[in-house]
């Protein structure tokens, strides 16, 4: 019955609970036992807050039981990528300078995934301050591909991948700036998505305006992606470039489609010169031409972007030194993936302090650090 609960699907479990088939404490406890067979090999999940979800999940039973209206989410244990803060639960961001950090408030994305009913399982393991495509770092060490454990599950978002992937819980929230929820979710086998910027509210961010990052959720099936993103998007006042969707529901459009009439899609095999192994690109060239069969029309098209590597590279260095500000002056007590990425930005900063040496406040500070490198 225990795997029978954590392999079913988000969608499948959250009507079960609705309909007081299966108590939300029956959920907790599977997945518990699942995290307590499987996370020791895998180093997925580094903090469990076993004893709030289960308060958590006795209060949903109960308003299950009230005939309560129930969030979409309701009862489903989910876990929070570990630089996404959480009151009450300790937030590391993968980094020895704050291992005993616990957060007074909750990320926005956190309190909307509450608000809909999900219960917050424990935090999952990434690079420090999320900077880098393998999930290890010096406060929890190495997280593991399930399917392999000498393999990388990727990163930046790899614990919570792997956390979905081997039902430790039904959903993940992650982040992705440059693939940090698409590559883990591709290299444990499930479905990742990261939303068009603003879509989901970016609060708490030290760059409030900037698109580069974006909470998104990790799911075994595609119209458990969709429940999830429905809770975590929408308009926020406390994200200056929030937008609301396009669209009422992202779950009732996964849910419905019959065919795909009218959609154009292009197949790209490998957008930046980057190689792609022949088996991969079988199998996703064969998953796409076979959309034609639902009726959309298919392209295979030449797309390279290679040239943008060394500009993305740069907009990235910036951006954590932005992120990074207030801890600057402790540059040197960081890894060296997050020093690399400050560095990153140096060519671009250079130009960019030459014409601003003048300014007022940040500029030349930034330009001090910058020069560093």
């Amino acid at each position: 019955m225990t795997d029978d609960f954590t392999r079913k699907s988000a969608v499948e479990l959250a009507s079960l609970i609705a309909s007081r088939s299966v108590s939300p404490v029956e959920v907790l406890d599977a997945h518990l036992d699942v995290i307590a067979r499987v996370n020791p090999k895998l180093n997925a999940i580094v903090t469990l807050a076993d004893a709030s979800a289960r308060a958590a999940a006795k209060n949903a039973e109960a308003a299950a039981m009230r005939g309560d209206r129930l969030g979409a989410l309701h009862g489903l244990p989910v876990v929070i990528k570990d630089i996404t803060p959480t009151a009450g639960i300790r937030t590391t961001y993968g980094s020895p300078r704050f291992k005993d950090h616990v957060p007074t408030e909750d990320a926005e994305v956190v309190r909307r995934l509450k608000a809909a009913g999900a219960i917050i399982l424990g935090k999952t393991n990434t690079p420090e301050f999320a900077a880098g495509a393998n999930t290890f770092n010096d406060v929890f060490g190495v997280t593991r591909n399930p399917w392999n454990s000498a393999l990388s599950p990727s990163g930046s978002s790899g614990g919570s991948a792997v956390a979905v992937a081997t039902g430790m819980a039904s959903l993940a929230q992650g982040t992705d700036f440059g693939c940090s929820i698409r590559m883990p979710a591709s290299f444990n086998g499930i479905v990742g998505i990261r939303p068009t910027p603003g879509l989901t509210p970016n609060y708490p961010m030290p760059l409030a305006w900037d698109p580069g990052q974006v909470h998104g959720p990790l799911a075994r099936t595609a119209e458990d992606a969709a429940l999830m993103l429905d809770a975590m998007i929408g308009f926020s006042r406390r994200s200056p470039i929030s937008v609301a969707p396009p669209w009422s529901s992202a779950f009732t459009i996964v849910d419905t489609v019959q065919d795909l009439k009218g959609l154009r899609i292009a197949y790209v095999s490998d957008i930046s010169g980057i190689g792609v192994d022949n088996e991969i690109d079988v199998i996703c060239r064969a998953a796409t031409m076979s959309l034609r069969d639902v009726g959309a029309t298919v392209e295979e098209i030449h797309f390279d972007i290679s040239d943008g590597k060394a500009p993305y590279q740069a907009w990235r260095g910036l951006w954590m030194v932005g992120q990074q500000y207030e801890n600057l002056d402790q540059l040197e007590e960081f890894g060296m993936n997050l020093k690399d990425n400050e560095g990153r930005s140096e060519d671009f900063a250079a130009g960019f302090c030459r014409a601003r040496a003048e300014a007022h406040g940040v500029v030349p500070r930034l330009c001090q650090v910058l020069r560093k490198f």
